[in-house]
């Protein structure tokens, strides 16, 4: 086929040729045809239909090697389970059909982003992208350029949001891993096969500039193959390049660990303040709960709402159970504090008052007219008691709070 093409084209080009000697002078001296003449002759319609692969006559598959080169790494978001990338795609194929012939006197075309719609290009997508758009500014961002033996090169910029499952069970000591799947919509495995460059390198490029992101690092990335099987059991070339990334705990430790451990922290002040400052203890206690309620309801509300317990969720509400039983301690302290004792005093009355407790008792030597009385007096050791209580508590809870915080940071940064 290759053979009668070949043999077509130089019979094309010789009529043009000599066509153009006798009226417009076209040829040039070094024998060469022009190079828009041999563009217009590889793209005829009765030789080159732009609809069909290269290999569709031969019932061969075409294979595409693509390159990925990254401009950004952005915008990720927990909420919606997405991040943002802008790269540039790099495929390349032969196409026999495009041939040069040593027609003319250079190895390479490069080709306008309008003549590229005249030739066949891969059906590559991104199979798990949400929004995706092409650069025209100040043209359409792609370029294609042709070689001698046939070799395209096409390269188009673009801004995609992809999905990115994530798994925040250890949020935001958490690592993530996000990926891209490069697919062919319309061809099967049997006419169209997708290839990583050779070059592990050069297949995907990113700047040094992107590796560090506000939230993120990404300490990792890998290539590898996804060859999807659709319902109808056919086989789809698939491409698959994984991003593994770290968050960075820098804004999490200043806006959430240490203002929560510093709300804990002054809660254990009602601990040595007077055990008859009601006001003052009583404030301090709901104001820390109503502090770290706010500060928990904060952190939270930039994250999906999983049914699962992040670790963020267990340190904000082991803080609040902290606050909370430092107010219920000064409750206990004010209950022995306050605490009254009963007292019963016997007493003969012929008269016996509305608060007092009559009670006969024949067999003990009481008469009729006895009785006894009840009285309340506040408990001599309330005072010393509660104040106990507050001398255990300022031990206690430092030291309880010490023991979670060295377990929760050894499972989450070490384990």
């Amino acid at each position: 086929m290759a053979k009668w093409k070949a043999i077509a084209t130089l019979c094309y080009l010789l009529g043009a040729i000599i066509d153009g000697q006798a009226q417009h002078n076209i040829t040039r001296k070094d024998g060469h045809v022009k190079r828009s003449e041999l563009i217009q002759v590889l793209l005829r319609e009765q030789d080159y239909d732009k609809r069909l692969p290269p290999n569709f006559d031969k019932d061969l598959p075409t294979n595409v090697i693509v390159s990925l080169d990254f401009n950004s790494f952005d915008s990720i978001d927990e909420m919606n389970m997405e991040f943002g990338v802008n790269l540039v795609v790099e495929q390349e194929w032969i196409d026999h059909r495009l041939l040069f012939y040593n027609l003319i006197d250079t190895e390479v075309l490069e080709l306008d982003a309008k003549m590229m719609d005249e030739l066949w290009v891969p059906d590559i997508y991104v199979s798990n992208e949400k929004v995706a758009t092409f650069h025209t500014v100040t043209v359409p961002n792609k370029m294609m350029h042709l070689y001698k033996d046939g070799k395209i090169i096409y390269r188009n910029r673009i801004s995609l949001r992809a999905s990115c499952p994530m798994q925040l069970q250890n949020y935001p000591m958490d690592d993530q891993l996000c990926y891209l799947h490069f697919q062919s919509f319309a061809y099967t495995t049997n006419r169209l096969q997708f290839h990583w460059h050779t070059d592990r390198e050069k297949a995907l490029q990113m700047l040094k500039a992107i590796h560090i992101m506000p939230q993120f690092e990404i300490t990792k990335w890998t290539i590898g193959t996804c060859n999807a099987n659709r319902k109808d059991g056919e086989y789809f070339s698939c491409l698959r390049a994984e991003f593994y990334l770290k968050r960075s705990m820098g804004f999490y430790i200043l806006h959430i660990y240490c203002p929560c451990s510093l709300t804990v922290l002054v809660s254990w002040l009602s601990f040595w303040l007077n055990i008859d400052a009601v006001p003052a203890r009583t404030s301090l206690g709901v104001l820390t709960v109503l502090t770290v309620t706010s500060q928990t309801s904060a952190a939270v509300s930039a994250l999906p709402k999983v049914s699962y317990v992040k670790a963020i969720d267990i340190w904000m509400a082991v803080c609040l159970i902290f606050v909370f039983l430092a107010l219920l301690e000064y409750a206990l302290v004010n209950v022995l504090n306050r605490r009254e004792i009963k007292q019963y005093f016997r007493r003969r009355s012929n008269r016996m008052d509305s608060e007092k407790v009559s009670i006969t008792v024949f067999s003990n030597g009481y008469t009729e007219q006895d009785s006894t009385v009840v009285n309340y007096e506040q408990d001599p050791n309330g005072k010393e008691k509660a104040r106990q209580v507050d001398k255990y508590s300022r031990v206690i809870f430092p030291v309880v709070f010490s023991l979670f915080s060295i377990c929760y940071w050894a499972y989450y940064l070490i384990v």
